[in-house]
């Protein structure tokens, strides 16, 4: 069995290779001869330098204080100890961005399952099709005219077209019925 090279320090290399020739794996010789059990991803683990909501935006005050005002519209109010990760918001201020320290990986994880996002990394969920196909939203009536407009502009000949028959056409091209 050909010993690997694990460490320049030639203490370390000795205790290592003594533990492997007495029958012990790699990972248990390793972990011995360097004095270090392997970190374990507790919550504390993965909360390390994130800090408070306040740390986070640091110098940046105001994206913080709209983040939070969004938050509170719909519905939340961030703890002090809570931890916004961008990642999981669908839009900012997302009240299932904001991770409670009593929360943790766990909240995390229900997130991403609830949503059937995949993640790999110190939460592991799954990818899953969505429960249903997404539904359409009308184009509202502003971005309508402004389409309008647009098209008008490039091709004044659309003036004389049936005002109704264009708006039809641009609402089926750039937005879906409801």
């Amino acid at each position: 069995m050909k010993i690997p090279l694990v460490s320049s320090n030639v203490g370390t290399q000795a205790f290592y290779e003594h533990l492997r020739g007495k029958g012990e794996s790699h990972k248990m010789s390793e972990m011995l001869a360097f004095q270090q059990a392997p970190r374990a991803m507790t919550d504390a683990v993965f909360f390390e330098g994130f800090g408070t909501i306040d740390k986070q935006f640091a110098g940046d005050e105001k994206v913080r204080d709209q983040i939070i005002k969004r938050a509170m519209a719909a519905g939340y109010k961030p703890g002090n100890s809570d931890v916004y990760l961008s990642a999981l918001a669908r839009y900012p201020g997302d009240p299932e961005a904001f991770v409670p320290a009593t929360g943790g990986r766990g909240h995390i994880k229900a997130v991403c399952e609830k949503r059937g996002w995949e993640s790999d990394g110190a939460v592991q969920t799954k990818r899953r099709e969505p429960e249903s196909d997404p539904t359409s939203t009308r184009l509202a009536k502003d971005l309508v005219n402004q389409k309008v407009a647009e098209a008008v502009k490039k091709n004044p000949d659309l003036k004389r077209k049936d005002q109704g028959e264009l708006r039809h056409d641009i609402i089926n091209k750039h937005g879906g019925k409801k």
